[in-house]
């Protein structure tokens, strides 16, 4: 999608230089993590947590997150591993965000148990910032046509260029013929999933903002929001090769199950009194 962007605006414009203006998926990603990192711990020193430390559980969290993504790629696609075992030496490959989150916060947790300091409210921190992460990430995927959306009549769906992941896998169901020039036209699913970001963003860095919560009961409530919103943009996907558990998508499944315990681990606390920070009127 990214040469078609930058062919358009291009012709649009009449210049030349819109390649050095859109960026490359893997500096979008880049990026990404380093707005994120930022935002963490100017955050963190805004609310007297310590910055060493914040940039501690920034490194930590980072290098467990990349880890984390390519080896729940590997684990969910183990069958072809074993066709093809030098996809275990491609550092590039491909990943899953949900082993990127994974990653992250047992890396934070393993960081917090050696230096032994109290999480939670890192842990808060981090959600007030979390939506960075979908918001620019999926504009990547976007841009490298990954994570693609079903076909769709809808006004504002979108049309891949040939050799692009919707346009061989509409080949390959026979959609269309291996001469054309684009895809058949798809949900930009990773712009809503951006936009989804984005709302998350705006949304948690107010509830961070408000300091209505306990220690840690941020952090569960991301962990309730964005599985909701989650489960429901994987019905506008159509890379089928994503994996599955039954009738629901890997990241159905998983959505469910951090949901779930994040939903007990709540109402855990509420039963225990332990919600609404003392300074605010119940």
């Amino acid at each position: 999608m990214r040469p078609r962007i930058i062919d358009w605006l291009d012709h649009f414009f009449n210049v030349g230089f819109f390649n050095y203006v859109i960026p490359d998926p893997a500096y979008m990603y880049a990026i990404m993590i380093g707005i994120m990192a930022w935002l963490f711990i100017s955050r963190c020193a805004k609310v007297n947590l310590s910055k060493y430390h914040a940039t501690g559980i920034t490194i930590w969290g980072t290098i467990a997150a990349l880890v984390g993504a390519r080896m729940f790629f590997l684990i969910q696609n183990a069958d072809l591993i074993m066709q093809d075992p030098a996809m275990l030496l491609e550092i590039n490959g491909a990943t899953v965000s949900f082993g990127a989150y994974l990653g992250a916060i047992i890396g934070i947790l393993a960081y917090a148990k050696i230096y032994r300091i109290p999480v939670l409210n890192y842990l808060d921190v981090l959600v007030s910032a979390a939506g960075v992460g979908p918001l620019l990430g999926r504009i990547g995927c976007f841009l490298n046509g990954d994570d693609f959306g079903k076909v769709s009549r809808v006004p504002w769906a979108v049309r891949y260029p040939a050799g692009s992941y919707p346009f061989m896998d509409h080949v390959q169901k026979g959609l269309i013929a291996s001469t054309a020039k684009l895809s058949l036209p798809v949900h930009p699913v990773q712009l809503y999933g951006s936009l989804k970001g984005l709302l998350l963003l705006i949304l948690f860095t107010w509830l961070w903002q408000k300091n209505f919560f306990r220690p840690g009961v941020l952090f569960l409530l991301f962990w309730i929001a964005y599985p909701i919103a989650r489960f429901t943009l994987e019905f506008f996907r159509g890379d089928d090769n994503r994996g599955w558990v039954g009738p629901l998508s890997t990241g159905q499944f998983m959505s469910v199950c951090i949901f779930s315990i994040s939903l007990l681990c709540l109402l855990q606390l509420s039963f225990k009194g332990k919600i609404l920070n003392k300074t605010v009127p119940a």
